[in-house]
């Protein structure tokens, strides 16, 4: 099972520096922060868990061989994501297969009654189902921005993108979404 808990931006912050300084246990505590997080979103992408996995370890030993190249500015999980994707994008390169978006496992799982379970999952295979008729980009955008929760600075930096673009990207993906639901004879509300 997965956790996904995060830390305060102050938080990241101070265990990061506390890191440089040579704490072990300062980045011990952000891998634990971010890890499932980021093999989920890593599985998103190339919908193999045990990959994923490998990916979301090899991103960490990045940034702890490479310690300096983070600055403090941006977020520590805006910056981990990046280095994710773009090894999560190397690794599809290298396989020259595209993989989409299949299943999007519960972070964590709430008790609720058997009826309601069984409309959250067929809400959530509709929406699936919709997505993979979506451009690769504009699924990632959904990914970013409606499931993982990140802000449209986050996910332009993930992206490599300005604000503004995007800002259209997902207005652009969420109005293909829409009319993908429409035309399958389901309302999309966001």
């Amino acid at each position: 099972m997965f956790l996904i808990i995060g830390l305060s931006r102050a938080d990241e912050k101070e265990q990061y520096e506390k890191f440089l300084s040579g704490s072990n246990e300062a980045f011990e505590k952000l891998v634990i922060a971010y890890k499932d997080g980021l093999i989920l979103f890593i599985n998103r992408l190339i919908q193999n868990i045990t990959i994923a996995e490998d990916i979301a370890q090899d991103a960490f030993v990045e940034v702890f061989v490479h310690k300096e190249r983070y600055n403090l500015e941006t977020s520590f999980k805006t910056y981990l994501y990046t280095i994710g994707r773009n090894k999560a994008v190397d690794y599809i390169r290298k396989n020259q297969r595209i993989v989409l978006v299949d299943e999007y496992p519960d972070a964590v799982k709430e008790e609720v009654s058997l009826e309601q379970k069984v409309i959250d999952e067929e809400e959530k295979r509709i929406i699936y189902h919709a997505m993979k008729q979506l451009k690769k980009e504009y699924q990632t955008a959904i990914i970013l921005i409606d499931f993982e929760g990140l802000s449209y600075a986050d996910a332009a930096r993930i992206l490599n993108k300005t604000n503004g673009q995007i800002k259209v990207l997902i207005h652009r993906a969420r109005k293909s979404l829409a009319k993908v639901l429409n035309r399958e004879g389901y309302k999309y509300e966001k």
